[in-house]
């Protein structure tokens, strides 16, 4: 039995050890990082990065078996192509990123093609993206229906309405017979894991949030120093809207996205997968402007503070995430990935980051290997 268990257990373990990402991350900080920022100041034109880096993954990166990152358990594999990442990230980086972010995505793959193994080093950034970035927006931990402050000024800005549909809040203070009435929530636009972190600087929970963090801002050229700053964005108002269950739902899952328009604070909707989503807004548009005068706070009709709207670049990354997510399929690996780890009330694990996603793993591997262990004991 001893040897049978053992076995088990080194299967489980070298399973484990080929999923790591943490010595992607180190490669990506200690080599990458330095000669992408190198290469960003230089003075060569974006559109000649950009070339560039296509390039290098079309000749280098596709055609090597590992560009591709594969995950087994049992006899089930699921896998997603790095370089398809790539690809997508230079394609949506300047939605929100601008021309910056997207200097940034070529200048990192060229920064790759300058070392010794080139794809070695490609296979490290894509992985770094894949799990340090792409990941923390589809994990569900730190995510909450509401921000904490001020609960209903969200819902009183947008007027007790689902922003997507138009269904009126069951509080709404003149209800219309003619609307449908229902439970609104408050989404995130930005999820609030990704603020979430370990505050000691030497567990693995917090460099991973570093890393994820310093990808985040210059792919998107967010407006914060640090990790607590940008913790401190995502519980505002201008990180929230009011949606009904089945479109806030879908929008966490990247079913669906707003596209920015020529005219402020009004988005284009934007369908990736039309499931549940009951109704669609006129002319496709979603507006925001903020109602909160229109529902004074007393009966002396005192009026309310002025509520900020929906931060134009929140909803700009969400909309370039949602598109890299789709159009690499990093999006569908995620979501096969994590149905593996389910609980038994059906929710995804929750985790912060890759590193506690591979701790859970480790658990279950081993569990399952020393049950197995057991189980191939004979019994005389």
């Amino acid at each position: 039995m001893s040897d049978r268990r053992n076995d088990s257990l080194q299967s489980a373990a070298s399973i484990l050890t080929s999923f790591s990402s943490e010595h992607s991350a180190e490669l990506y900080e200690g080599v990458i990082k330095p000669a992408t920022e190198s290469i960003e100041k230089s003075d060569t034109s974006l559109q000649d990065l950009v070339d560039a880096a296509e390039k290098i993954i079309k000749e280098k990166f596709t055609p090597d078996p590992r560009s591709t990152y594969a995950y087994t358990k049992g006899r089930k594999k699921t896998s997603v192509q790095l370089d398809q990442i790539m690809i997508a990230m230079l394609a949506c980086a300047e939605e929100c990123g601008g021309e910056k972010g997207k200097r940034y995505v070529a200048s990192a793959v060229i920064a790759c093609s300058q070392e010794e193994d080139v794809v070695g080093a490609l296979e490290a950034l894509g992985t770094t993206w894949l799990t340090h970035f792409l990941f923390v927006f589809k994990t569900g931990r730190g995510h909450s229906s509401q921000p904490r402050d001020e609960p209903s000024e969200v819902l009183v800005r947008d007027g007790y309405k689902c922003v997507l549909t138009g269904s009126q809040h069951i509080t709404h203070p003149n209800i219309d017979a003619n609307i449908l009435v229902v439970d609104l929530e408050v989404a995130h636009i930005l999820r609030r894991a990704i603020g979430e972190f370990n505050p000691d600087h030497k567990s693995k929970s917090f460099k991973s949030a570093a890393t994820t963090f310093d990808i985040l801002v210059n792919f998107t050229h967010l407006p914060v120093e640090t990790l607590e700053d940008l913790r401190g964005q995502l519980d505002d108002a201008s990180n929230g809207m009011a949606l009904q269950h089945d479109a806030h739902y879908g929008f966490d899952n990247f079913r669906w996205c707003l596209k920015r328009t020529e005219t402020e604070h009004v988005y284009e909707l934007k369908i990736f997968n039309d499931v549940g989503i009951l109704k669609k807004p006129a002319n496709n548009r979603v507006s925001f402007e903020d109602h909160s005068n229109q529902f004074p706070l007393d009966y002396t009709d005192k009026e309310r503070s002025p509520v900020k709207l929906p931060d134009p670049c929140f909803i700009a990354i969400h909309a370039a995430i949602a598109g890299i997510l789709h159009m690499s399929g990093a999006g569908k690996f995620f979501d096969e990935l994590l149905d593996d780890y389910r609980d038994d009330e059906g929710k995804i694990p929750a985790v912060r980051s890759w590193s506690e996603l591979e701790a859970l793993m480790g658990e279950q591997l081993m569990r399952e290997a020393i049950i197995q262990g057991f189980q191939s004991v004979d019994v005389y």
